[in-house]
Formats: C-alpha cells, sequence, structure tokens
C-alpha cells in the first residue's frame, strides 16, 4: 500500500525567528506562507522540491534541532488508520487541522523507532 507520495516538509525550530528567517532567504529559499500557530510565527520556505517549516519556539529549541520531518500523502484518512494498524506509538490520538495554506492542513504524528517524530501531512484541497 502506497499512501505517501514524498517529503512533505523539515520542521526548524527556532528562538532567533528573524535570523533564522534572513538566513533561508540569503541561501535562496523562496517564502511560500507565513501563519501563526497559538501566537508563534510559522515560516514555510521553497527551494526547488525541498520545503523548510521555520517556527518560533523560544521553550524547547535547542541548537541544531531538526523537530520533526513530513510525509506527504493525499490520503490522510486511510494512512492513519494504516499507521495506527501497524502498532507505531501515535502522538496525536486523533488527525489535526491546521488552517495553513489556502485550505488548511490535515495531518497527525507518531513516533519512530528511535523516538523521531514524523508527521504525515496533507493539503487539503478544498
Amino acid at each position: 500500500m502506497a499512501f505517501f507520495n514524498g517529503l512533505s516538509h523539515i520542521g526548524i525550530p527556532t528562538k532567533d525567528f528573524y535570523k533564522s528567517t534572513e538566513l533561508y532567504e540569503k541561501l535562496g529559499f523562496e517564502l511560500i506562507d507565513q501563519e501563526d500557530n497559538l501566537g508563534s510565527k510559522v515560516n514555510f520556505y521553497q527551494i526547488n522540491d525541498l520545503i523548510l517549516e521555520v517556527y518560533e519556539d523560544k521553550t524547547n529549541s535547542e541548537n541544531g534541532a531538526i523537530n520533526h520531518f513530513a510525509i506527504a500523502t493525499d490520503e490522510i484518512d486511510k494512512t492513519f488508520a494504516h499507521v495506527k494498524k501497524l502498532g507505531f506509538k501515535l502522538i496525536d490520538d486523533k488527525i489535526m487541522h491546521l488552517p495553513f495554506f489556502e485550505h488548511g492542513i490535515s495531518y497527525f504524528n507518531f513516533y519512530g523507532p528511535n523516538h523521531e517524530t514524523i508527521e504525515v501531512c496533507q493539503k487539503n484541497k478544498e
């Protein structure tokens, strides 16, 4: 069963949001979306097929930390059921939603075998 269709994005927390965003812009990444997540600034940057989610995290981020990577899907409900059936430890007990991008996103997170956070993300079409 192929529910996944590529890398969605890599999530990078930062204590200095403006310094981080300036860096990625200088490197040639294009700002494709700006959001506010409960008072925390979030920017999405893209260069070719690579998308970075740079977000403000003044409490938990460590230097050089990558918080998660996200796998893209077009079948979030089936993918959630499949991951749950495989027995992975879910971080989210249901499919979550955020009003990012034009029609929002649906997503859930689970732990990989090394306790890495894996997000499954679907950009909603409607």
